[in-house]
């Protein structure tokens, strides 16, 4: 039996918040890939790249794995990334709530940033889920095809994570 920081309990969690609050969320080895290329073939599966239609030109989502990457332009010191994990995972991009975080968030997130280390390397697309510095407005580079996006991606201890949230208002 795993325990709670242990990667198959991890994955387990993950799943659950992927399919309860409709999370894109994967945890699995550091295979020498990029940040773009772990989220891009996370989303791939799952029809969040590409327009709906099939034939719109301007979408809002990259449309390369090195595009998604230059938009993970935000770098998240490791100290802080359970926070931003915990808002990925829990925070509702459209109808945003003043209510703290969800407990089971604060503590996967927890055990997925001490999972990748003090060393990780975590980039997100923005400030959607996480609050900005400073109180700022909050803005994001899109990842998706979505209204709204919140993407974020660690690589350390030999594992990468990604986590994605979206909205449609």
């Amino acid at each position: 039996m795993s325990g709670p920081g242990e990667p198959e309990e991890l994955r387990r969690r993950l799943a659950w918040w992927a399919r309860e609050n409709g999370r894109v969320a994967v945890l699995g080895a550091d295979r020498g890939l990029d940040h773009g290329r772990l989220c891009w073939d996370a989303l791939e599966p799952t029809g969040l790249l590409h327009p709906h239609c099939g034939h719109c030109r301007d979408h809002g989502g990259p449309r390369t794995d090195r595009e998604l990457h230059e938009r993970l332009e935000v770098r998240v010191p490791a100290a802080r990334a359970a926070d931003w994990t915990a808002a990925t995972l829990w925070q509702d991009l459209v109808f945003r709530s003043d209510a703290g975080p969800d407990p089971r968030a604060v503590a996967d997130a927890g055990a997925l940033a001490a999972l990748l280390g003090p060393d990780a390397d975590w980039r997100a697309n923005g400030h959607a889920a996480h609050p900005a510095p400073g109180g700022a407005h909050r803005g994001w580079r899109s990842v998706t095809e979505c209204t709204f996006d919140a993407a974020l991606v660690g690589i350390g201890g030999g594992y990468a994570v990604v986590v994605v949230a979206v909205g449609e208002d």
